[in-house]
Order: structure tokens, then C-alpha cells, then sequence
């Protein structure tokens, strides 16, 4: 079977804007190791001696800070990992090796491995609840230190460690301690810069908008797993050079308040790799510069990093890169507005009413009642507390099929598609795809399996363009149109000359048209639409009716939830009524838009029964008036 064309030609953006910012970090740590050769050389200041494996140190711990950052999580937990990576080097030196490569090895897997069970527990929590479990941990950490007396000192840790060697040298002291700390700590950058380079687009991703990227098929837990791990691994080699450098493990050299400058060398440093770098030059020269007033150095790096968070978001790192980004592009000079789609949209509209039929009937046909379904949902319900906000729902789609799905606001009808979609866990019921059962299965277990949805309110990448929105989707799914298609698509929805305008900017209707694309071009078998037409104007809506059309075509279901009842009436051969969590009726529009139960669940009223009989024009009035 020949493979579909590349879209890899349209996601590709001109030239490479990354390159000055991945070689950046890795100059200024190859640099660092360059000074720890030279530095001795020319002076023997213990000042100057000391302060490389303090940076080091510093860097090490806030590389840890800095790579869950990058996956939306603050992390206290630096202190506890140094804790097990000196303690590892301490426990080794003494009784097993003091060789600088197997030292190295144990110090990043041992806290490597301790991550793995751990990230288990504690990724499941987000925010707030995420950072003080770290900095219990952390707690917890100096506790076991101290209970356990004999094999790690208590109160009174373990000195007399031997320091490490490579071959006859002792890396104890003087130019050989900087030069193992410096290469310490360009190991430590390369591992955290392999591992953010490799998934930049999934970390990035996940510390935007994670219900989009797991919608799109990332599983967020695999690559915060994988932060986490790397993030601990790196904090043991802080432990590492700490320990070397002080001859002793001792619990004070790891208190829990010490994560406090960690997060805020990261913080300070910014988004690049280049800022856990950075940050540490600025908070090892804090605390050297105020080392008999340490208060003065707290007083600072506070007021600091009040001025970063009010008016230089992104840190410094991310300052510079946004200044650098305005000199570019005022050079470039003023971009061409892209051409109009007014007309265009007029013109489609004009099209639409002409093609529609006398009564406003639907213009899409039903599939073959023969078929097989694909998607079958039955009893669906999910309760938050003693509430029901869905009770009792089922249905089924067949191929090519569109089912409209209405209903008051606060009818259940969002959450019916975050059950089915994978967002919220049912709590009865089944959600079966091609006679398997998916129920209970998580956002990107469901994408993966080809259910895709969109939101109610606008779900993009907001920070990036147009073409990496796409690009992370297309990273994200298992399944993704060709070229041919793609273009397609950016014409269907008025993006095709927009590819390089950062998402954030775009008009309202665009983000809406976009953040429908980036499911439909997973190439779904079913798709969820919540409210797609919600906020749009007339003109833009007709692009509704054309990518439905698109996506009904090559064989995919789809489940409409939607206020305009215009639009249901168009595309939906059948539909749901919900209210208060429950379906309410059934059928083609014409007969449920009429019905006197869905009329006085709209209305409140109890004379339905007249109002329905009077005019079906009425009742179609009715429920658009009182459903937007």
C-alpha cells in the first residue's frame, strides 16, 4: 500500500529559528569547563577556586527545577534527590569505588531509579498539590537521613569521604575538583538538553494546553515521567559534586528551604535552556557577594524576581528572546495583511442558501440503517457527588453518520463528549469502538484509537503558529491526512495564508476554525464537535457545514453538539434531546424541534401542547431563540 504524500513541505517553517537558541546552553557549559582548565592556572583565590563547583551545584539543582517546568510542574524536590545522589557517592567512595566515571554513572541512576516509583505516585497530582508533595518529600528525605544512624550518620552524617579519581588523580582540591565539576555539570546540561530537544514539541505542548495535546494523542504522563526521572538523575549530580567538594555527606547540606533558590535560579534564568545556566551565574554570585549579610542576598534576589514576574515573564532568557524576536521582525519590515476572506464567505453563504432545500431539511444524507455501527455508547452517566450530570445516555454512529446532540445549557451535554472522548471517566456505562470497549480509556487512548473532538471555548496552541499547531498535532497522532488534503483544509477554513501568524493573534472565528482542524486532520473515525459554531459569525459558520461535509465524506461519524439550530437542521439527519442529564426525545429535526416535551423543557412552560400545534416555523423559533 503506497504511503499518502508528505505534508512535512507545508509543516517545515522557513529556516531554522532554533538553532542560535540549542547551541546556546551548550557553548556557555562547554565554556564553563574551558575556565575550570584555565582558572587555576593563573590564580590560586580559593574564592575563584570554590565558586565553579558552586555554580555547578546550583545549576545541577536548578536544572531539576527547570525540566518539570517545562511540563507544567513545580518541583520543591531538588534538595531530596541531591540528598540521594550524595549520599549515593558517599556510601560508594567509602566502600566500593572512588573512579569519577562509575561515581558519575550511580549518582544520576540511583535517584534515576528512586523517580521511577515515586512518579507513579505523585505525577497524578497537578499545581499547588504537586509542589507541596515535593517539598514534603524533600522533608521526608533529611527525616531518613537522620533516623538512619548506621548506615548514613544520623545528625552526624559520614566524613572522611574519599574524593573522586580518575586514574592516579585525586579530583579532591584545586584545578582537578574544577574540571570534574565543570564536566559534572556539562553532562547534566547535555542530559536535560537531549531529553527537552527530543520531546520540545511534547513538553511545550503539555505546559500550554494539555487536554488539547492529549486530545491529539500525546500521552502526557509518559513525558512527565520522563522529566521527572531526568529531572532527579540531574539533582543527584548536584549531590555529587556538593559531596566531592565538602569531603562529607552531612543532612544540613540539603535543607528542604534550599529548593526555594532553586526555583527561583529558574524562574530568574527563564524558558530557555539557556536559564537554568544563567540563573545560577546570578544566584552563586548573590550568595558569594553577600556571604557575611545573607539577608541582603535574599532582599535582592526576592525584589528580583518580583520585577521578572510583573513585567519580564518568560525570565531572562525569555526577555531577550522576545526583544530579539521584535528586531527581527521590524527589519523584515511590515508583513502583508493576508488577502480577505469576506467576500469569499459571502459567497459561500450565497451558495449555501441557494442550495438549500424549501423547508431547510438537512443536506446531508443518512448512512445505510444496514451498517454496521462504529461508535456505541449505552447507559452512559456520570455523577459528581449525588448529582447526575449525565444519567442514562445511549446512542450509536454509523460511518458517514451525523448526529446532533441538544439540549438547555446544563443539560450534560459537554460532559456526555468528555466522557466519550476520554476527559472524564464514566461513572456507569460503555463507550465501545468496532465492538471493543473503551470505556473509562483516557483522552489520548481514545485519540489514538481515532475518536477526536473540539471545545466549546477556543483550543489552540496559543503561542506558537499556525504551522506548529500543526506540527504538534501531526507529532502527537498515529494518523495524519497528506498533502493534497491538508491543503484542503487550510482553504475550507481560511488559514492557508495565515500558516505563520502566532495562533494568539489570530480572530476570534480563525482560532474557533483552527482548533477544529487540528482534530479533523488526525483523520478521525469518529469526532466529537462541542459547540463548534458557538461565537462565529453567519459567514464563518458556512465553513461548519463544509468540514463536515469534508470529514462525512471519507467515512468518518460525527457527534454535533450544538446551539444553532439552523446548523443542526442542515447536517443532522437525526437528534438527541437531553435535559437535565437525560435523553428527552429522539428523531429526525423536523419531528424533535416540534415535540411538546422538548418545547417545554426549553420554554418551562406546560401549554406546550398548543404552542407546538400552532406553527412548526414557530416552534423552530422558539427553541433558537431561548437555546443561544
Amino acid at each position: 500500500m503506497s504511503r499518502p504524500p508528505s505534508t512535512d513541505g507545508v509543516l517545515r517553517p522557513p529556516g531554522n529559528r532554533h538553532a542560535l537558541r540549542l547551541l546556546a546552553a551548550p557553548v556557555l557549559a562547554f565554556a564553563l569547563v574551558a575556565a575550570s582548565f584555565v582558572v587555576p592556572k593563573v590564580t590560586a583565590d580559593p574564592f575563584l577556586l570554590s565558586f565553579v563547583p558552586t555554580i555547578v551545584v546550583s545549576l545541577l539543582a536548578t536544572l531539576h527545577v527547570w525540566l518539570l517546568l517545562r511540563v507544567n510542574l513545580l518541583s520543591f524536590a531538588s534538595p531530596a534527590f541531591m540528598a540521594v545522589g550524595g549520599y549515593t557517592l558517599a556510601l560508594a567512595a567509602t566502600h566500593l569505588t572512588t573512579n569519577a566515571v562509575a561515581l558519575l554513572a550511580l549518582c544520576f541512576l540511583v535517584p534515576a531509579a528512586l523517580a521511577l516509583p515515586l512518579g507513579a505516585l505523585l505525577l497524578r497530582l497537578r499545581g499547588t498539590y504537586f509542589a507541596l508533595v515535593t517539598f514534603v518529600l524533600a522533608q521526608v528525605v533529611v527525616l531518613i537521613v537522620v533516623i538512619a544512624d548506621k548506615p548514613l550518620g544520623g545528625t552526624s552524617g559520614i566524613s572522611g569521604i574519599p574524593p573522586a579519581t580518575l586514574g592516579a588523580e585525586t579530583l579532591g582540591a584545586g584545578g582537578p575538583l574544577l574540571r570534574f565539576s565543570a564536566i559534572v555539570g556539562l553532562a547534566g546540561v547535555a542530559v536535560a538538553g537531549v531529553v527537552t530537544l527530543r520531546w520540545r514539541r511534547h513538553f511545550a505542548a503539555i505546559d500550554e494546553n494539555e487536554p488539547l495535546a492529549a486530545s491529539l494523542g500525546l500521552r502526557p504522563w509518559a513525558y512527565k515521567t520522563a522529566s521527572f526521572v531526568t529531572a532527579a538523575g540531574v539533582a543527584g549530580l548536584a549531590g555529587l559534586v556538593l559531596v566531592n567538594q565538602l569531603g562529607n555527606a552531612h543532612p544540613d547540606s540539603f535543607s528542604p528551604f534550599s529548593a526555594v533558590n532553586h526555583v527561583a535560579a529558574a524562574v530568574l534564568g527563564g524558558v530557555s535552556i539557556l536559564g537554568p545556566v544563567i540563573g545560577a551565574v546570578v544566584l552563586s554570585w548573590l550568595v558569594h557577594a553577600f556571604a557575611s549579610q545573607a539577608e541582603y542576598s535574599q532582599l535582592l534576589l526576592g525584589a528580583t524576581l518580583i520585577l521578572v514576574v510583573l513585567y519580564a515573564k518568560g525570565g531572562i532568557t525569555g526577555t531577550v528572546q522576545r526583544g530579539f524576536g521584535l528586531l527581527v521582525a521590524g527589519r523584515a519590515g511590515a508583513k502583508s495583511a493576508p488577502e480577505s476572506t469576506a467576500e469569499t464567505d459571502a459567497r459561500r453563504a450565497e451558495n449555501l442558501d441557494a442550495a438549500r432545500d424549501g423547508d431547510g431539511a438537512t443536506t446531508l444524507d443518512a448512512p445505510d440503517p444496514s451498517a454496521e455501527p462504529i461508535l456505541v455508547v449505552t447507559e452512559l452517566s456520570r455523577r459528581f457527588g449525588g448529582v447526575a450530570a449525565v444519567d442514562g445516555v445511549s446512542f450509536s454512529l454509523r460511518a458517514g453518520e451525523v448526529l446532533g446532540v441538544i439540549g438547555p445549557n446544563g443539560a450534560g451535554k459537554t460532559t456526555l463528549i468528555n466522557m466519550v472522548s476520554g476527559h472524564f471517566p464514566p461513572s456507569g456505562g460503555r463507550v465501545e469502538l468496532d465492538g471493543g470497549s473503551l470505556t473509562g480509556a483516557p483522552a489520548h487512548t481514545m485519540s489514538r484509537h481515532g475518536i477526536a473532538r473540539s471545545y466549546q471555548q477556543t483550543s489552540v496552541f496559543a503561542s506558537v503558529s499556525v504551522r506548529e499547531n500543526l506540527a504538534r498535532a501531526k507529532a502527537f497522532s498515529p494518523r495524519w491526512i497528506d498533502e493534497a488534503e491538508l491543503a484542503e483544509l487550510l482553504a475550507a477554513t481560511g488559514l492557508a495564508g495565515r500558516l505563520d501568524d502566532r495562533a494568539g493573534d489570530l480572530p476570534y472565528g480563525l482560532q474557533k476554525l483552527l482548533g477544529l482542524l487540528l482534530p479533523i486532520a488526525t483523520r478521525p473515525r469518529v469526532l466529537l464537535l462541542d459547540e463548534p459554531a458557538a461565537g462565529l459569525e453567519r459567514a464563518e459558520r458556512v465553513r461548519i457545514d463544509e468540514l463536515v461535509d469534508w470529514v462525512v465524506r471519507r467515512g468518518c461519524a460525527v457527534l454535533l453538539v450544538e446551539h444553532d439550530m439552523d446548523l443542526v437542521r442542515r447536517i443532522c439527519p437525526r437528534v438527541i434531546v437531553m435535559d437535565t442529564g437525560k435523553p428527552l426525545a429522539e428523531g429526525v429535526p423536523a419531528d424533535v424541534f416540534t415535540d411538546p416535551r422538548v418545547i417545554t423543557a426549553y420554554l418551562g412552560v406546560a401549554d406546550s401542547d398548543e404552542l407546538a400545534d400552532e406553527d412548526n416555523t414557530l416552534a423552530v423559533a422558539t427553541l433558537e431563540d431561548n437555546h443561544g
